[in-house]
């Protein structure tokens, strides 16, 4: 099925139990084989729903749903202000997820385009991303062309990772 602009839209707080379903499965199904299994068999939906419960209160926060034609909540990205100071971007994507089955049919990208309008708007006008770099959706960052800018180590179940800090220097590239 074509995704469209249709089925991009802000998020509102009634999101919250979905965007924590996706932010849970897409953890289980992107991380299998990375992070320790403990570390998925311990995500809780009730746990994330609070937390997005208090996200989609920030009024900082950009946070966008995708949805499918059904209307059902199969995605989501969110992001504001670079939470670091060291990456010589003013905006950051903080987390973008979407179910298994809705990838690699155009709905990312989609969600990028529209997180980085919404950026724009609220005048931002670089970004930047970090993504575990055993992840292989680095892949999607490097075709929108992100710039490898940082590198840092994180803790996951007692276990050591690497994330790739992707920028983008100039948001209205993505007009193009």
């Amino acid at each position: 099925m074509p995704y469209g602009e249709q089925n991009v839209r802000a998020a509102v707080a009634d999101d919250a139990r979905s965007i924590a379903e996706v932010h849970v499965e897409s953890w289980k199904t992107t991380y299998k084989g990375i992070f320790p299994e403990t570390v998925l068999d311990n995500l809780s939906v009730e746990k994330r729903e609070h937390s997005w419960n208090a996200a989609l209160a920030e009024t900082n926060l950009v946070t966008l749903v995708a949805c499918d034609a059904g209307h059902r909540v199969v995605g989501f990205i969110c992001g504001g202000a670079e939470r670091t100071g060291q990456l010589g971007c003013d905006g950051e994507l903080y987390a973008t997820y979407l179910l298994e089955g809705a990838q690699r049919q155009g709905l990312g990208t989609l969600l990028i385009r529209r997180f980085v309008h919404e950026l724009k708007s609220r005048g931002f006008t670089s970004m930047a991303v970090w993504v575990l770099a055993l992840n292989a959706s680095r892949k999607f960052y490097e075709a929108l062309g992100g710039q490898v800018i940082g590198e840092q180590q994180i803790e996951q179940g007692g276990q050591s990772f690497t994330e790739i800090a992707y920028g983008w220097k100039d948001l209205a590239r993505f007009e193009r």
